[in-house]
């Protein structure tokens, strides 16, 4: 079972988890139509390779909170979840994913969390975090192969980014109790910081989440058959 969250909501959210944490999300075009459209090819892959897939959101448009996305999830009992953004303020340079363990010092992984004082609240699943630090590792080796440069697994930072809160974990990865792998992309295309990603960096992108998921949480006996064509094919259709 396999959760692929497609970044941002149609509107504006702003409310409270259970700890007190602002949960805040907002439109952001293009990006939420691209990777909602991304997100969608993957789906249509995983489930021809042989899983069972659930999106976030049914539509681009979809007002999501990212307590809600987290919930759908852990009731789904998912064996992997992702998160897929761009950033048009980013160059192509900049590709990452994140786990919910961080990025190791000297062997040591630091704490990770969100919020400050009395709202202050740790991931404290050693085992989920272990296995989200694995996944990260996979996908990233597969959307480097496909995407044809670097992908880095970085330690996000949340500090000075008024309203969200500070901490180092994206809060959908905080509230899950499943590993979540959270991915980025560079998408600043041509200069613009709203023109859409090209048809093949979308399914470059698309192409090496779906081979990372499959090689992260790989079906006993079945070997995916979804192709960059495949892809692109379906990636065309929706634009």
């Amino acid at each position: 079972m396999i959760v692929i969250d497609p970044g941002h909501s149609g509107r504006s959210i702003r409310s409270r988890t259970t700890n007190g944490l602002l949960d805040f999300d907002y439109p952001n075009q293009p990006e939420m139509t691209e990777v909602f459209d991304i997100s969608s090819c993957v789906a249509d892959g995983l489930r021809a390779d042989g899983y069972r897939v659930i999106l976030t959101k049914r539509r681009a448009s979809d007002s999501v909170s990212l307590t809600e996305r987290a919930e759908i999830a852990n009731r789904a009992k998912a064996d992997l979840a992702i998160s897929v953004h761009d950033d048009h303020g980013q160059g192509p340079a900049f590709q990452a994913t994140y786990s919910q363990r961080g990025v190791s010092s000297n062997g040591h992984y630091p704490t990770m969390y969100r919020g400050t004082g009395a709202r202050r609240t740790v991931f404290d699943q050693p085992k989920v975090a272990k296995a989200s630090d694995r996944a990260a590792k996979i996908i990233a080796r597969e959307r480097a192969a496909a995407q044809g440069r670097p992908v880095g697994v970085r330690q996000n930072s949340f500090d000075g980014r008024a309203p969200l809160e500070p901490g180092n974990l994206a809060l959908v990865e905080l509230l899950a109790d499943v590993p979540w792998v959270y991915n980025e992309m560079g998408a600043l295309t041509g200069g613009s910081t709203t023109k859409r990603l090209s048809l093949a960096a979308e399914t470059g992108y698309a192409k090496g989440l779906l081979d990372g998921v499959e090689a992260a949480v790989p079906i006993p006996g079945r070997s995916g058959s979804t192709s960059a064509a495949d892809i692109r094919s379906c990636l065309t259709a929706r634009r």
